[in-house]
């Protein structure tokens, strides 16, 4: 990735989507062809969804094999990948537990740099207990840790990325105390579960996060047959400004540090906050 010093004020990005199943090499190939198109459109920082390397809704037993046996092998392939493109990537895996008593897994957001080195582990905070859904049986959450070292922050360029994975979505001080930590884009990995009002809750809390932390939003979906997709690229005003449907695909646009200057200069919430 060609990092100019004349260039550092602009990032081009781009959101990829695809259905994850327990088929590894399915998802490599998926992964593979998607970073092909993010790179011929110059992107240099690709985002992928939660849980990209397996069917998030299997069993426990089914999780923690695959974290055993193909988690390892899958970061390598990540990592080779950012290498050989030459760009950063973020994308969600499911480990073993550093605890060897805990029987759950952990979810996590992966940040890979250029050089293919893993520079940021978020394990997610608010696991999916909602609409009939129970994650916690079979994930562990992260930590909460008072000094925020459990938050997931990079910089690239003059910007700097703060992580949400999926249920993370829902509430709006993660991404708030992101903001705080000087976060101006937030990258939202997710697999959004299909169904009533589902698609309608994913568009307007990341329209959402975004108008009220005045940052950009990056979001990444799995797609159908079990979740939303509707991937997306929005404006620090909330307007979404590259999207993907229900297919497996990317979408792609160019962030401005001069953008969010303009609106965080007519918009000053996150001065104005007293709480």
């Amino acid at each position: 990735m060609n990092l100019s010093l004349s260039d550092l004020s602009r990032l081009k990005v781009a959101v990829a989507q695809f259905p994850a199943v327990n088929d590894i090499d399915a998802n490599k190939a998926h992964i593979t062809e998607l970073s092909r198109q993010a790179v011929a459109q110059g992107a240099e920082l690709l985002v992928f969804p939660e849980a990209a390397m397996c069917s998030f809704g299997s069993s426990l037993p089914e999780l923690r094999d695959i974290a055993s046996t193909h988690s390892p092998g899958f970061i390598r392939f990540m990592q080779e990948l950012a290498r050989q493109n030459g760009m950063y990537i973020v994308v969600g895996v499911l480990s073993l537990s550093d605890d060897p008593a805990e029987e759950r897994v952990t979810n996590q957001l992966l940040v890979i740099d250029a050089q293919g080195d893993v520079i940021v582990r978020y394990t997610k905070l608010h696991v999916y207990d909602a609409f009939n859904f129970k994650e916690s049986d079979k994930v562990k959450p992260g930590d909460l840790k008072a000094d925020g070292s459990g938050l997931g922050l990079f910089r690239i360029k003059d910007f700097t990325v703060g992580l949400v994975n999926c249920y993370d979505l829902r509430f709006p001080e993660l991404a708030r105390a992101l903001a705080a930590k000087g976060a101006d884009v937030i990258s939202v990995s997710a697999a959004w579960i299909a169904g009533p009002y589902k698609e309608n809750h994913w568009e307007i809390l990341l329209r959402a996060r975004a108008i009220e932390n005045t940052s950009y939003v990056l979001a990444s979906g799995q797609t159908a047959t079990r979740c939303t997709g509707n991937s997306m690229i929005i404006d620090p005003m909330g307007s979404v400004i590259a999207g993907c449907g229900d297919l497996p695909g990317i979408a792609v646009n160019v962030l401005e540090k001069s953008r969010i200057k303009q609106v965080r200069d007519i918009l000053p919430c996150l001065e104005n906050r007293r709480f």
